[in-house]
């Protein structure tokens, strides 16, 4: 399951690289204005780490590097739930099939 797992994430990440340019791209407004407002606070922030000693700002960075890190995995995992959530119910629903030919979709995937 890892394996097939491993494939379908990196074929999803392929595609949500492109959703910007999608018709169908989700943007929620509260999202642009969530944006927007973190824009804002980047240039404060940025003007008063530059006022900080070295060392302060040194781990200041890092725990963001960290934190930005896990706000990425937490919004791929997320993203990825959500359609693993729809395939599950659509075959709910029986509008697809379940197989059992997973290994062949995952050499498919790989391609």
């Amino acid at each position: 399951m890892n394996e097939f797992y491993e494939t379908v994430a990196n074929f999803l990440e392929e595609i949500r690289c492109d959703s910007e340019e999608r018709k169908y791209a989700v943007a929620p407004e509260d999202m642009k204005e969530s944006v927007a407002e973190m824009k804002k606070m980047q240039k404060k922030f940025t003007q008063h780490l530059e006022k900080m000693p070295d060392a302060d700002r040194d781990v200041l960075e890092e725990y963001i590097e960290v934190l930005e890190q896990a706000h990425f995995k937490e919004e791929q995992r997320a993203y990825y739930q959500g359609i693993m959530d729809g395939v599950e119910l659509l075959g709910g629903l029986g509008l697809i099939k379940k197989g059992s030919n997973m290994k062949k979709l995952v050499e498919k995937l790989k391609e």
